[in-house]
């Protein structure tokens, strides 16, 4: 089988060495280069981590003859299929993480024989939390269209007054590494991203963000408390106004802070990792699908189905 894969987050890392029997080519660039463009008629199979209107993707995957099968790249991935936004699944699969996942897309009007819950493969990067005595920080700053937002300089800046011992992990070409603080720095598109943030992970007490996002996510599952500042300006995004009635969820494992409490809620926190501990055990497996005990193989399943 010829197998197009549409790598980002590294969502396809650990799938991708296990197809030794078929023929794949891997795509980590975007916009899609135009001889990965022609490959469009090459492919038996089309694996994607997006299918929306923006970027030109659903044109892109209108003309493939190939099946076409998407894969949740993110927590929550399937935000662009509700209001204001409205888009509805045109790959002829999907691959969701969890439970919630699946009734997120039925909501939103997708063919349930569409949806296959397969879990994903890039918790099993998480790492075991290691002793430090210093009490660390992480800040996950706000990545957006338009570059770095307000409400990142914001937090930075609250978040120096309480003093913590402060890591801010920032993302290549999305964010101003230089307006924060001891800056650990990724590359989606790079192999080693989801390795680099586990790392990270497993060296802090807690995360503070404005999303409770995938990284969030990775906290959760690895049982840190993730504070959210609850600061968010609606605001479009590369001159889209419909993202200003974008639709944010936060579910009960994370603490939402205000900013003028945001450092007494980090001190709270640190003082006490096993408030809302059974709610992150929970989130994990309804967000994250941690009880699926071989993503991999269901993954591998959908594909060769």
């Amino acid at each position: 089988m010829k197998i197009l894969i549409f790598n980002w987050n590294g969502i396809f890392n650990d799938l991708i060495s296990e197809l030794k029997d078929h023929e794949v080519i891997v795509n980590n660039k975007y916009p899609i280069p135009p001889e990965i463009y022609k490959k469009q008629d090459w492919a038996d199979k089309v694996l994607l981590w997006n299918q929306n209107e923006a970027g030109g993707w659903a044109d892109y995957i209108k003309k493939i003859k190939a099946e076409t099968i998407l894969f949740q790249h993110g927590r929550r991935g399937s935000s662009r299929m509700f209001p204001p936004f409205n888009e509805k699944i045109i790959t002829d699969k999907v691959c969701v993480w969890s439970e919630n996942d699946y009734n997120r897309l039925i909501e939103a009007g997708t063919p349930k024989e569409k949806i296959f819950i397969t879990g994903t493969t890039i918790f099993k990067h998480l790492k075991p939390r290691e002793p430090h005595k210093k009490k660390t920080l992480l800040f996950s700053p706000e990545h957006w269209c338009d570059g770095d937002i307000a409400e990142n300089i914001i937090i930075a800046n609250e978040l120096r007054k309480g003093k913590f011992d402060i890591i801010t992990k920032t993302l290549k070409g999305e964010h101003n590494s230089a307006l924060y603080d001891n800056v650990i720095e990724t590359d989606r598109n790079e192999h080693n991203h989801l390795e680099i943030v586990a790392e990270t992970l497993s060296k802090v007490n807690a995360v503070v963000a404005i999303s409770e996002s995938t990284l969030e996510l990775m906290a959760e599952i690895s049982d840190i408390p993730v504070i959210i500042a609850d600061c968010w300006i609606p605001k479009s995004c590369g001159g889209d106004e419909r993202y200003k009635e974008y639709r944010r969820e936060y579910s009960n494992a994370c603490h939402k802070s205000k900013i003028k409490d945001l450092n007494e809620t980090v001190k709270y926190c640190l003082k006490h990792p096993e408030y809302l501990r059974a709610k992150r055990k929970e989130i994990a497996i309804k967000d994250g699908g941690t009880n699926i005990e071989n993503p991999l193989q269901k993954m591998i399943e959908v594909i060769e189905k």
